[in-house]
């Protein structure tokens, strides 16, 4: 019976990443998923629902073994299972973000990376300027 480190290890072969790549989008390191795939240690439950959002898993396939491999990744069924909460202006933004190709999900990383920076450098300076 396969495990749950050899599902993720089958999805992040079928989507022809590394395993430093696979970590990146949902913030585990390259060793983490080594680990995780040779069963050394279990992701967190939070770590599977993000591999599920982001690859568009199954979160029944990917914790059981049971039922399709991938889900239909548009949809209000996709976004009321990941984000229940989400408001109209939620919802419409994750309905485009699903549209993505996973290359581009790699660019939108950098560049909300890039902006939390320029925004914490914002918040420091005007810290310095109220002093």
């Amino acid at each position: 019976m396969e495990t749950i480190g050899e599902r993720i290890r089958q999805i992040r072969k079928e989507k022809k990443l590394t395993q430093v790549e696979f970590g990146q989008l949902i913030g585990i390191s390259g060793a983490g998923v080594g680990k995780i795939e040779t069963d050394v240690s279990r992701p967190t439950d939070a770590a599977v629902k993000l591999i599920c959002a982001t690859y568009h898993v199954n979160y029944l396939w990917l914790t059981e073994g049971a039922g399709p491999v991938y889900e239909e990744a548009t949809g209000d069924a996709f976004i009321d299972r990941y984000a229940p909460d989400a408001d109209e202006k939620a919802r419409a933004l994750l309905t485009e973000l699903l549209k993505l190709p996973d290359s581009a999900w790699y660019a939108l990383r950098d560049y909300l990376h890039y902006m939390l920076s320029a925004l914490d450098k914002a918040r420091e300076n005007e810290k310095e300027e109220q002093l």
